[in-house]
């Protein structure tokens, strides 16, 4: 087992960390494990699909625009006949789903007689005057909205998630450094012991004094046992990493513990709003979007059109067009008149259709019953909520509790071993106590001296749990 001379020991009780080794540092290596990470990276990926999906619904929320050639008809023969029906088509949703349509029919004919012409232009007019289509667009644009955020706060909270998982792994990596130092302590009290039994006069065959020694060397045994785990688990958690970590140049398995582990103070999860709580927000976001939905969702519509035809082929003249289109509950209706323009037969043509459809009452009477009850789960979920984040809010108050008492008393004790070990290294050097008995006492410090990095970690932790409880609570 290695042993530290007089002036590494002096050194460690006024820097205990200075190494021989340079460890990479703690944000860097977590920064390492986290772009490396693959879930971060479908995440990540994941996002961007939801961004893209986002930017279609964009563009269906905007104008749209079709062109079309209609039917091409060729004639081969004595007359070449070419005949094509060019259409233009605008639909604007955000305006009451605005239609507009331009089209014409083109006869191109090589016979001088029949010749070529433009015939049936027509322009037609389309509204919603009662709909929800437009209601119907603007939640599936908030929708995809929540999308892209919802993605963004998986990504963010998995990031957490992860920060968590690298500062546990480190923790218990520290855990077992704590586990060594205390079976140096074993050793050390072993030791003295054994040496005590040699003072006594014991002969080198008593069974006392072999058992003595036996323990003394078992205790080596299990330290270089154990220091040689930690080594393989260091570079397994550099590795995961992403980086290397060479021990080639090492002294002591002291100078593996973080020297720059950030000092932060606790969230209080009190400072935080109740409705951001993750489950509440979400709760409260389903009963609002459902909601709107359940409004927009009409039992009744009403659409009108018109339109203007030059030169109908029909009816040898211009024509006009209007219509209207309704429904209410199971019944629809819809209601058309052509009126020809300077032609002999001026008189207007009607066509109006009715359908009924009486299963339709009884199903929306249904749909209603459905839709109350749903509300009603939705308030049964964000009352749920409210009572787990009381529950947690409860639970991290404890648990702060704990973090903070145990800061406080691996400070206090840090001072009390550090004072002791200052004093033991005097004595040591002026012959009053042994060498083990003095590194008995720096053992107690080395120990506490870990336990209070481990409580860092631990309050970084925390700090990290306490961000992943709530929405959009990275920046705080």
């Amino acid at each position: 087992m290695k042993k530290l001379s007089l002036l590494i020991i002096s050194l460690f009780l006024i820097c205990y960390n200075l190494n021989s080794i340079e460890l990479i540092a703690t944000k860097d290596l977590l920064a390492s494990y986290l772009e490396r990470d693959s879930d971060l990276k479908k995440l990540t990926i994941e996002l961007q699909k939801v961004k893209l999906t986002y930017e279609s619904v964009k563009i269906e929320r905007g104008f749209d625009i079709q062109l079309s050639t209609g039917t091409m008809t060729f004639r081969l023969g004595a007359d070449d006949v070419f005949s094509v029906n060019p259409s233009l088509s605008v639909n604007l949703p955000q305006y009451s789903n605005l239609g507009i349509k331009v089209g014409s029919k083109v006869n191109v004919n090589t016979n001088e007689e029949t010749g070529s012409g433009v015939s049936d232009t027509s322009i037609n007019l389309s509204m919603d005057i009662l709909s929800s289509s437009k209601d119907e667009r603007n939640i599936a644009f908030l929708k995809a909205e929540r999308s892209i955020l919802e993605a963004e706060r998986a990504l963010a909270k998995k990031a957490l998630e992860k920060e968590q998982t690298f500062y546990r792994n480190l923790s218990r990596l520290l855990s077992e450094v704590s586990s060594i130092i205390s079976a140096q302590q074993d050793y050390y009290d072993d030791k003295i012991s054994f040496e005590k039994i040699k003072a006594q006069g014991y002969a080198k065959t008593s069974s006392t004094y072999r058992r003595a020694e036996m323990q003394v060397l078992g205790d080596e045994h299990d330290i270089e046992s154990d220091e040689r785990n930690l080594f393989n688990d260091y570079k397994i958690f550099y590795l995961e990493c992403g980086q290397n970590l060479d021990l080639a140049d090492l002294n002591d398995y002291i100078e593996l513990i973080p020297s720059d582990i950030e000092i932060v103070q606790p969230l209080n999860v009190h400072d935080f709003s109740p409705d951001d709580y993750a489950e509440t927000e979400k709760a409260i976001w389903t009963n609002k979007i459902n909601q709107m939905t359940r409004e927009a969702a009409k039992d009744y519509s009403l659409a009108a059109s018109a339109g203007y035809t030059l030169a109908n082929s029909k009816t040898n003249s211009d024509t006009v067009g209007i219509g209207l289109e309704g429904t209410y509950g199971g019944v629809g209706a819809n209601l058309n008149l052509d009126f020809p323009l300077a032609s002999d037969n001026s008189n207007p043509a009607i066509t109006m259709g009715i359908t009924v459809k009486p299963n339709t009452f009884k199903k929306n009477q249904i749909s209603a019953q459905l839709e109350e009850l749903s509300a009603e789960e939705e308030k049964i979920a964000i009352d749920n909520a409210r009572i787990n984040f009381a529950t947690a809010a409860k639970e991290k108050d404890l648990e702060l509790e704990s973090v903070l008492w145990e800061q406080s008393t691996n400070s206090q004790n840090l001072e009390l071993y550090k004072s002791l070990a200052e004093d033991m290294f005097k004595w040591y050097k002026q012959g009053i106590v042994t060498e083990s008995e003095y590194l008995a006492a720096k053992i107690n410090m080395q120990k506490s001296s870990v336990s209070q990095i481990v409580n860092s970690i631990n309050m970084i932790i925390y700090n990290s749990e306490i961000k992943s409880m709530f929405v959009d609570s990275q920046n705080k």
